[in-house]
């Protein structure tokens, strides 16, 4: 008896399985969040590349595996809360997939202070970045917004090392 009620439950659940897997496939929402996190992954790959020189070397920074993303409209702006360490040197990149955004990165400290920062050019990409160093351990506020010579909201992502 055990066995058949073993069958029966491994039955039911597969057979629940096999049903959300085709309501996905038909359900143009669960298409459209696919795709969606596809691009936001493409668009993480696209600062991990213009990354890729300062992870390396003798100075070299540890990449971090938090990362941040979403979509962001022109003349608006996104605050990323970090916890930031003194005596480290940590370096953000920002990245969209559309070379006519103008991306802007800051780093304010919890007074709403900007952080002094050097900027970091990536050519023939569209990923900006910025190097600071925190004069006091605690929290900063990471400013992503997109100016607006740009019609249309664009999809960002944000990833960081620390040395």
């Amino acid at each position: 008896m055990r066995a058949d009620s073993l069958v029966a439950t491994l039955t039911t659940f597969l057979f629940a399985v096999v049903s959300v897997a085709l309501i996905a496939q038909d359900d143009p929402t669960a298409v459209e969040v696919a795709r969606r996190a596809q691009v936001l992954n493409d668009i993480k790959l696209m600062a991990q590349q213009a990354a890729l020189p300062s992870l390396r070397g003798e100075e070299k920074f540890t990449l971090r595996e938090s990362w941040w993303k979403g979509s962001i409209a022109p003349g608006k702006a996104k605050l990323i809360q970090v916890q930031l360490f003194q005596r480290n040197s940590y370096q953000f990149w920002l990245a969209t997939p559309n070379p006519s955004a103008e991306m802007l990165l800051n780093v304010y400290n919890s007074d709403g202070q900007l952080v002094p920062s050097d900027r970091v050019e990536h050519e023939g990409s569209n990923v900006v970045s910025t190097v600071v160093e925190p004069d006091t351990t605690g929290v900063y506020y990471v400013r992503v917004s997109l100016k607006t010579s740009i019609e249309d909201a664009q999809d960002w992502a944000v990833i960081y090392a620390y040395r």
